[in-house]
């Protein structure tokens, strides 16, 4: 009798060459995926300065971006007339991006010209680092209030 098919031998062969192939091309998904990661919060916390800075100029009153370093944590206010808004929501990057952030400042005000009312002659530097060390990437802001990369 003949039988067609896949021996034992085979198959077990097939799926040891499978493993193989994954584990050699699995830490380098995993480190372009953490990159993208970064990328990411730094992309997302471009748009929010960007957002308290048109925020001030539409409002007609000063903007702010906050930024909390423990956990990653930004949000975008306007304060007019002594009322406090929360123009974008609380963007959790720590847990969304799964990556850290260190802020050189936990703020940058924007007046309603568009332009920082922090009057400080240094750049603000965040910085994000991914669960892979060796990605890290950073958002500036300069003193006029504008996002350099």
């Amino acid at each position: 009798m003949k039988r067609s098919g896949f021996t034992t031998i085979e198959m077990v062969i097939v799926v040891v060459l499978i493993g193989l192939i994954a584990a050699i091309g699995f830490p380098k998904i995993r480190q372009s995926l953490d990159k993208v990661n970064v990328r990411s919060a730094r992309s997302a916390v471009s748009t929010l300065a960007a957002t308290a800075r048109s925020a001030a100029i539409q409002r007609g009153c000063p903007g702010v971006i906050h930024f909390v370093a423990t956990n990653a944590t930004v949000w975008v206010t306007t304060s007019c007339a002594a009322k406090v808004d929360t123009v974008s929501g609380v963007q959790q990057l720590g847990t969304r991006f799964n990556v850290t952030m260190v802020a050189t400042r936990d703020s940058v005000r924007y007046d309603p010209r568009g332009l920082s009312l922090d009057n400080l002659a240094a750049n603000t530097v965040i910085t994000f680092t991914g669960s892979v060390g060796s990605n890290v990437d950073s958002t500036v802001i300069n003193p006029l209030g504008k996002v350099v990369h």
